[in-house]
């Protein structure tokens, strides 16, 4: 397993929106919705994770990645914030160099309570139009993606006038407004490949890169 460097390659760029528009990503259809995931007790499908909950995030998640390392206590604290309110959080690793293995030996050694489901050959990923880690996806059971970007706005640790993106979302979506949201995300590229996993090079880290478009 290649773990990605930390300090390579980090530009600073102009927000998303000040370079045009991303385009909203289209409700998920059933080669998605059944495409299998695998976890350490074997093989599942986003329709039969999200089918029993109002609202279901996806994390897009990499070992590897600082910016997912950064976040881990947020995503962590999403779990035991959004359960109990019929909301899941799983995280979904798409990259084609890490395995099930280096996933489970990551998420045990960090403690990391997240769920976490590799998308081999990252159909998932493509299809909700992540990009990068450790961008996130509320899909609802229909299919539907009621919103894509990153967990907030904070780029930098302790950066003023940090704006709770996901969760205002999710407030949003179990008020009933399902209008599908755009935010600027970020972050480490996620590795393309067969779906055979240890297909691709490692990415550079890219924490203040954008990938919205």
């Amino acid at each position: 397993m290649r773990f990605r460097t930390s300090g390579l390659a980090c530009l600073l760029l102009l927000a998303a929106s000040a370079c045009g528009a991303p385009q909203k990503a289209a409700p998920l259809g059933a080669a998605e919705l059944t495409s299998p995931l695998y976890g350490p007790d074997g093989a599942t499908s986003l329709q039969a994770l999200a089918k029993d909950h109002r609202a279901t995030v996806l994390v897009f998640w990499s070992a590897g990645c600082p910016c997912v390392r950064r976040y881990q206590a947020r995503i962590d604290a999403l779990v035991e914030r959004w359960t109990p309110q019929d909301v899941q959080v799983v995280g979904i690793d798409a990259n084609a160099d890490e395995t099930l293995r280096d996933v489970e030996v990551a998420r045990r050694e960090r403690d990391v309570q997240l769920p976490i489901y590799r998308d081999r050959g990252g159909l998932l990923a493509k299809a909700v139009g992540a990009r990068s880690t450790p961008t996130v996806a509320v899909v609802l059971p229909d299919g539907q993606i009621a919103y894509r970007g990153w967990i907030d706005n904070e780029r930098d640790v302790g950066q003023p006038g940090r704006q709770p993106w996901l969760d205002n979302a999710l407030q949003r979506v179990l008020a009933g407004n399902v209008q599908p949201e755009e935010r600027p995300r970020w972050g480490c590229l996620i590795t393309g490949g067969e779906p055979a996993d240890g297909a691709a090079p490692a990415s550079d880290c890219g924490c203040k890169t954008s990938h919205a478009k």
